[in-house]
């Protein structure tokens, strides 16, 4: 009798974007700042290719966050595959809206209101223009639902953001979503979930391979 982590499944590697230099106390806006990877960055990305090659389980597609630094990150990291990538919108990182590329001190200055309610209620809340919680998470996961169903017991890479793993690995542990911000997820790291007709099996978490573990 086979365990329920041996059932015929759908592997998918969630592959966080490398680093970038983009300040770290402002909010994410592609629409307003999309950041390349930095020198660190791209070698964090550089780690992969190997490891790909040599995986297991050929991996037979690859979908890519529309932001600069995933594309860069997939770009260098699936060199070695020889595949196509296809650009799904569904993959981007949560969006802010009006609060794109401002930092915390000057939504809260800007947005005094819509600040108080977000932190109140973030799970339902959305600035203007931009996404709640719930909303960003049912779109991650609707998305990776739809991609799963495309790929029956094969393996696919994603590489998309450290926001959107912490959706997708909450929505497949059935974890509380607001104890998101508990997952964290290293840069040009891979996190590996198995879809199987019953549950999602987690298999790595925030993996990065020995050779990359020196960058930050």
């Amino acid at each position: 009798m086979h365990g329920d982590s041996e059932r015929k499944s759908t592997t998918v590697l969630f592959l966080r974007h490398g680093q970038t230099d983009y300040p770290k106390n402002r909010y994410y806006d592609d629409a307003i700042e999309d950041p390349a990877l930095n020198t660190s960055g791209l070698k964090q990305a550089h780690v992969w290719p190997r490891y790909f090659e040599n995986n297991t389980r050929p991996i037979q597609a690859v979908y890519v966050s529309p932001s600069r630094r995933t594309q860069e990150t997939a770009k260098i990291a699936t060199e070695s595959l020889g595949l196509k990538h296809e650009t799904v919108e569904g993959l981007q990182e949560w969006r802010f809206g009006s609060w794109g590329g401002l930092t915390t001190d000057e939504i809260k200055k800007k947005y005094p209101e819509e600040w108080r309610a977000w932190r109140k209620d973030m799970l339902h809340f959305a600035p203007s223009g931009g996404e709640s919680l719930s909303q960003f998470s049912k779109r991650v996961n609707q998305t990776v639902a739809e991609l799963v169903t495309c790929h029956p017991e094969q393996t696919f890479l994603v590489v998309t953001h450290a926001g959107a793993i912490r959706m997708i690995v909450s929505d497949a542990l059935e974890m509380p979503l607001h104890n998101f911000k508990r997952l964290v997820i290293g840069h040009a790291s891979m996190t590996k979930i198995e879809y199987t007709d019953l549950w999602p099996n987690l298999h790595a978490f925030s993996f990065i391979p020995r050779t990359n573990k020196g960058e930050t």
